[in-house]
């Protein structure tokens, strides 16, 4: 599984060398056209070195010399710069993104962290990776609050779902939590456009199927035991009583909840019939559980 902050220290290097890259091709370009700034530049160089040799030597008259001598170099070096409406800073490295200085996270309005436009191509292969991969066009921009009718319950539970993923209010007191409610009401859309909202703001989240859990690989099943946020769509009774899935399952919660990590069960059954219908060591958390409805 992978993260998003994983994928963009791992894109570090390749943004380093992008950013040396461009500075030398900026170097290239200004002493090419002129050539006086690069004799300028070199002798200031061998100024500095011949300086060190001089401090060595306690040759404090000739070390004076140097400097007075870099000061009137630099000096002409910047009125070249000026006339020629020279980049001051051509010579050295700057950020490729500009929003957010190649760290790939910018402050929203509200100063939260979130991933920064330039890196699109790392959450698209963060979401891939974390079960959303069949969910493209799945977007938050696109979930409307009145598609059913119910604008303003739709609205809440958005709003519930964002609060319990971000830990805020009351929502900390709890890391289990259920999101039921009726067929076809958009659970899964919303559900999908949460754990990208996760991902988005930094944190390792990963969303899945309730009955693909006995069809994971272990490395995933273990890094749902320990990631930020999780979401378990299509949690019913009856699936946690088929093959090892009550097993999986209860041993991801049973770590999650004594660690604090959210997690949000999706149903279109109610808490009760839960309770009385799934695995018996999954309903004992269940008891537990906050309710998002």
């Amino acid at each position: 599984m992978k993260t998003i902050k994983g994928l963009i220290a791992a894109g570090l290097a390749e943004t380093e060398a992008a950013r040396r890259i461009r500075r030398d091709e900026n170097m290239s370009r200004v002493y090419a056209e002129y050539p006086e700034l690069r004799e300028i530049d070199s002798r200031i160089i061998d100024i500095r070195k011949d300086r060190l040799i001089a401090m060595i030597d306690h040759d404090e008259r000739l070390a004076k010399r140097y400097d007075i001598e870099e000061n009137n170099l630099i000096s002409k070096r910047e009125q070249i710069i000026s006339d020629n409406d020279i980049d001051p800073d051509f010579d050295e490295e700057q950020s490729l993104c500009p929003k957010c200085g190649d760290t790939g996270f910018v402050k929203g309005k509200d100063g939260t962290l979130k991933v920064c436009s330039c890196k699109q191509a790392e959450l698209e292969e963060c979401y891939e990776s974390c079960g959303l991969g069949d969910y493209s066009s799945f977007t938050m921009k696109n979930y409307r609050d009145d598609y059913l009718g119910d604008g303003q319950k739709r609205s809440e539970i958005k709003k519930q779902m964002l609060k319990v993923m971000l830990g805020v209010g009351d929502a900390s007191s709890k890391a289990l939590w259920l999101y039921s409610g009726a067929p076809q009401t958009g659970k899964t859309y919303l559900s999908v456009c949460i754990t990208k909202t996760a991902i988005s703001l930094g944190k390792s989240a990963f969303y899945t199927k309730c009955e693909n859990l006995a069809s994971l690989e272990n490395d995933t099943l273990e890094d749902m035991k320990r990631i930020d946020f999780l979401i378990i769509d299509d949690f019913a009774d009856d699936v946690t009583m088929h093959g090892d899935i009550g097993s999986v399952l209860n041993s991801i919660l049973e770590i999650r909840t004594a660690s604090g990590l959210c997690t949000i069960l999706v149903s279109a059954l109610p808490l009760a019939d839960l309770i009385n219908g799934c695995d018996m060591r999954v309903s004992g958390k269940l008891g537990r559980a906050g309710k998002i409805s």
